[in-house]
C-alpha cells in the first residue's frame, strides 16, 4: 500500500480519472454546442429565406427541422410555446455545463493532491523527508486537472456565450414571426 500511496499508482490512477473526466466534459460540450448551432442556423436560415432552400444535413439538423415544422403548425399554442421554452432552456444550460466542467476539473486536480499528502501522511508517518517525496507527485493531479480546465475554458469559452446569445436571438425572432403568421 504504502508503494501505491508513495509512487505513481496513485497519481497515475488519479490522472486517469481527471483525463476521464476532461473527455467527458469535452464530449458533452461539444454535443450541447453542436446542437445550440444547428438551432441557431436552422432558425436562422428559416427567418431569412423562410425556409424555402432545402438544406441537407445531420440526423440532429433534421430533427430540428421537424421540431420547427410541428411548432409552426401546431394546433395547440401551449405545446408550441413549450417547445419553443424548452428550446431556450437547453441553450441556456451550455454556459453553466462549461461552469460546471471546468470547477469540476479543478475540484478533482486539487482533491488528488490532497488525497496523495493525506494518505502519504497516515502510510509514512509524520516524517517531512518522506512525505516531500510523494508530494512531487502528487502535484501532478493538480497541473492535470488545472491544465484541462483551461482547455475547456479556451475551446468553449467564447464560443459558448456568443452561440447561445445568437441561438436566443433567432429564437426570439422566430418565435415573433411564428406567432404573428398564426391566426
Amino acid at each position: 500500500m504504502a508503494t501505491f500511496v508513495q509512487g505513481w499508482g496513485l497519481t497515475a490512477l488519479t490522472l486517469v480519472v481527471i483525463t476521464l473526466v476532461f473527455l467527458a466534459g469535452l464530449v458533452h460540450l461539444h454535443g450541447e454546442l453542436r446542437w445550440v448551432r444547428s438551432l441557431t442556423d436552422h432558425l436562422g436560415l428559416e427567418l431569412v429565406d423562410g425556409g424555402a432552400a432545402k438544406r441537407h444535413g445531420s440526423l440532429e439538423l433534421e430533427a430540428i427541422r421537424d421540431e420547427a415544422r410541428a411548432v409552426r403548425t401546431a394546433s395547440d399554442p401551449a405545446w408550441a410555446q413549450k417547445q419553443v421554452r424548452t428550446w431556450q432552456m437547453r441553450a441556456f444550460r451550455l454556459e453553466p455545463a462549461l461552469a460546471f466542467w471546468t470547477d469540476l476539473l479543478r475540484q478533482l486536480g486539487l482533491l488528488g493532491t490532497v488525497l496523495g499528502l493525506g494518505l502519504a501522511l497516515a502510510v509514512s508517518g509524520e516524517d517531512v523527508a518522506t512525505l516531500l517525496g510523494p508530494l512531487s507527485l502528487k502535484i501532478w493531479s493538480t497541473v492535470f486537472g488545472l491544465s484541462f480546465s483551461i482547455i475547456l475554458s479556451s475551446l468553449f469559452g467564447m464560443k459558448v456565450p456568443a452561440w447561445v446569445d445568437a441561438c436566443e436571438k433567432n429564437i426570439e425572432a422566430w418565435e415573433a414571426r411564428r406567432r404573428a403568421e398564426t391566426p
